[in-house]
């Protein structure tokens, strides 16, 4: 029992605690460390945008080159780490007052009041500079959803006055962006660009070196082994040491110490995460070394069974988020019990099947209002009469308008409000803007809004299996669904 839950505790540190082991790209990780130990080293000004989809590993790249890095120099007193993100520091007020913590200089700016941003932060620069020559620490800046921070509804003033530090060599700085945008230069305001170095480092999935090829399902065994096996060297090893041939014995143990060394040292968690988590990692050497022998041999053994194979490739083909992955294996370890002391094969399947089948469209389509989900079918019922042809809002308007007045129980709807939930339903994606008509002619710059054409995004089954479990549908909504166009 007590094995159990020191095993379980260990892996669900690993899953959600260690976010600085990083696998692969070995080229862009490098790339990523000689910009930040430019700066902190020599001086340097580097400025680079990190790319790459959601659950790639952008940020544990990151961290992982700065846990690097804090072995090899002082960080706490060479540089300064500034973190930002662009879905919480929304406002540069908000960022400003953000950066003058990180870098604790809030008793020096005080009540202080400055013109403009531009100002504030070269007073804040001034404050770092120390010294007969007035040189001044090194700084990281790590601007998280970069995207964000380039909005067309906002000021891109922060990344102006960053970039500008970095191109005018005011200060040493290194400014890295991260996002899952590809086309984020394109939202980069002129100026911007102008002092931006333009450094591009892709992190794309599934991507290896010439010679290390990997299917999907091989990287999506590999992770799924890392995360769930337990290292040996955590545990106490008792060697009983036989009676004879004592010169023989050392040179045997030692052999095998070097060889559970070299086999369990990538499953184990950096010390530095149990720091930052805040947990004590000698309680885990009361771990017997026989138990979790016979549980990296089930970890295995499941990765060897065919209906494993078969939901790992399935999972593997719907996303390559490793995120949602590790949050499979956190359902699977949090399931472990007395009565279930290991991964069952049906819950791996089962646990899959769940994330990886439409149920989010579905749910998504349930959350929709009435007038939402009437707007959705009488797409489906234009789509039927004009065999698959995009419609604009005119035409569904047309069908839910004679589909309102045939059924006098339907409420009367503005149709401000009909526009307004049609465009709701485009924010969501169930229903997507055809951008060019069938002459290859662009159609979303120049049509008004009520006749862009649109197609529908979501299956007709996922909408029928919404409606099956929809709470208080009405019944006339489920008849015009069901029957056939009127």
């Amino acid at each position: 029992m007590e094995q159990l839950k020191l095993v379980r505790k260990y892996l669900k540190i690993k899953i959600l605690g260690d976010n600085i082991t990083f696998r692969d790209h070995h080229t862009e990780r490098k790339h990523v460390y000689d910009i930040i130990t430019k700066t902190i080293l020599h001086g340097e000004s580097h400025s680079a945008l990190i790319i790459g989809p959601r659950g790639c590993g952008k940020t544990t790249l990151f961290n992982s080159v700065l846990n690097q890095v804090s072995k090899e120099v002082d960080l706490v007193n060479d540089a300064i780490l500034v973190k930002l993100n662009g879905l919480i520091h929304n406002d540069d007020k908000i960022a400003l007052k953000s950066i003058t913590a990180q870098m604790q200089l809030e008793n020096v700016v005080g009540d202080r009041v400055f013109g403009t941003f531009a100002e504030n932060l070269s007073f804040l620069l001034s404050c770092l500079m120390s010294g007969a020559d007035r040189r001044c620490k090194s700084m990281v800046f790590i601007l998280e959803e970069f995207d964000m921070f380039c909005h067309s509804g906002r000021t891109q003033t922060l990344l102006y006055n960053l970039f500008d530090i970095t191109h005018s060599k005011q200060a040493p700085m290194c400014v890295l962006g991260i996002t899952n945008r590809i086309d984020v230069m394109e939202m980069l305001e002129k100026r911007v660009k102008s002092r931006f170095s333009h450094r591009h480092i892709f992190i794309f999935p599934n991507e290896h070196p010439a010679g290390e090829e990997k299917t999907p399902l091989q990287t999506c065994t590999e992770v799924f082994v890392q995360c769930l096996s337990m290292p040996i060297s955590v545990a106490s090893r008792k060697v009983k040491s036989p009676r004879k041939r004592k010169n023989r014995k050392s040179v045997a143990v030692e052999d095998m110490d070097t060889d559970v060394n070299d086999k369990t040292l990538e499953y184990s968690i950096p010390q530095e995460v149990f720091t930052t988590c805040n947990i004590d990692s000698t309680q885990f050497q009361e771990l017997d070394a026989s138990y979790i022998e016979e549980w990296n041999a089930h970890i295995q053994s499941l990765v060897e069974n065919e209906h494993v194979v078969d939901a790992l490739e399935k999972f593997c083909y719907y996303t390559v988020n490793e995120q949602i992955f590790k949050d499979v294996l956190f359902q699977l370890v949090s399931k472990l019990s007395p009565k279930k002391p290991f991964i069952d094969v049906s819950g791996i399947t089962t646990i899959v099947d769940h994330t990886v089948a439409g149920e989010q469209r579905v749910k998504m389509l349930q959350s929709l209002s009435i007038l939402e989900l009437s707007l959705v079918i009488a797409m489906i019922h234009g789509q039927d009469i004009f065999d698959g042809q995009p419609m604009n809002f005119e035409m569904v308007l047309h069908r839910y308008t004679k589909f309102a007045n045939t059924n006098s129980s339907t409420q009367t709807v503005p149709r401000p409000v009909i526009l307004k939930a049609f465009e709701h339903l485009q924010s969501l994606e169930i229903i997507m803007p055809v951008k060019s008509d069938s002459h290859g002619t662009d159609t979303t710059s120049t049509v008004q809004k009520e006749y862009k054409l649109y197609t529908l995004a979501v299956p007709t089954e996922d909408v029928k299996e919404a409606l099956k479990g929809f709470k208080a549908l009405p019944t006339e909504i489920s008849h015009w669904f069901n029957n056939a166009i009127e």
